[in-house]
């Protein structure tokens, strides 16, 4: 099953538009991408959410996984909560 692109575009609109610190800040921590500047949602799927991020003068995608297998856009929102509360429990200042 995937998800209908204008969900998928909408999800994505939202996070670049509204949370892109946060992007940013589950790339670094989650992603293991500490020197990212920027992180853009480029998609996701049951099993976990893409981004493209900049990490010094190269673009690299970071593939972020879901705690478990979702079917409905409430799920990707639970997920992406969750993803930021790991970030922020990783998080060394």
């Amino acid at each position: 099953m995937s998800f209908d692109p204008e969900i998928v575009a909408g999800v994505c609109g939202y996070m670049n538009s509204n949370q892109a610190e946060n992007n940013v800040f589950m790339v670094q921590w989650l992603g293991e991408r500490r020197e990212a500047t920027s992180a853009t949602m480029i998609g996701f799927d049951e099993t976990g959410v893409d981004f493209s991020a900049r990490v010094g003068d190269e673009e690299t995608v970071v593939r972020l996984p879901w705690t478990h297998e979702i079917s409905t856009r409430d799920e990707v929102r639970e997920q992406l909560f969750v993803l930021l509360d790991r970030a922020m429990q990783v998080y060394e200042p």
